[in-house]
């Protein structure tokens, strides 16, 4: 696909907070890391690692994904997901499609992002993978050109659908479980540490439970 960017919004402000009953704030500073460093490993094997930008306000974590091979875009502060890729495509100027993945996507395989953009490629104007309970989006490939308004942080896999509608454009829902599943909850956390992952993020998660 040409002219693709992929960025992925980082939150640096209170990380992790909902499972702050469960995880310090060292651990919940870790986790976040080795999550997004997890994310980073899958987006290499895509091939995609070049054209991957993070968003942050953190320093650590550009340091961090720069040090991966992935670039990183600085915010001044954390203003939510919506302002984070809004950055980020202006500072790439605009490219002809972005893919939109958080940094939590522990079970993310490069399988399910090939098919993100092998729907993009057969003509789907739009593809979206929503979170868990169908109120987030944790996948959004489009194109800035159609002047997408984003809705993240507002039950934002709805209004995405509705606002793809409204403009009319074609798209693709993808419900793979990679896709879907971030670690929000410490009931997400204990489902991570049950699952048969080997990623560093699924081993921390076992060692912090037992």
């Amino acid at each position: 696909m040409n002219s693709l960017a992929v960025l992925v919004p980082v939150k640096s402000s209170r990380v992790k907070s909902r499972l702050a009953g469960i995880l310090s704030e060292a651990q919940r500073r870790q986790f976040a890391n080795l999550l997004l460093t997890d994310v980073l490993e899958v987006l290499k094997g895509a091939g995609l690692l070049g054209v991957t930008h993070v968003v942050s306000s953190d320093r650590a974590m550009l340091r961090l994904a720069e040090r991966l091979g992935a670039a990183g875009i600085p915010e001044q502060q954390d203003s939510g997901v919506n302002s984070a890729v809004t950055r980020g495509i202006s500072a790439i100027h605009a490219p002809e499609y972005v893919l939109v993945l958080p940094s939590d996507l522990p079970l993310l395989g490069r399988s399910e992002i090939k098919e993100v953009i092998e729907l993009k490629s057969a003509g789907v104007d739009v593809v979206i993978a929503p979170s868990s309970a169908f109120d987030g989006t944790n996948a959004f490939l489009f194109s800035p050109r159609t002047s997408f308004p984003l809705s993240y942080d507002n039950n934002s896999f709805w209004n995405h659908l509705a606002e793809s509608a409204r403009k009319r454009l074609s798209t693709a829902v993808c419900c793979q479980r990679g896709l879907m599943f971030d670690v929000d909850s410490p009931d997400d956390f204990q489902t991570l540490a049950r699952s048969r992952s080997d990623r560093p993020s699924a081993a921390f998660a076992r060692r912090a439970v037992d």
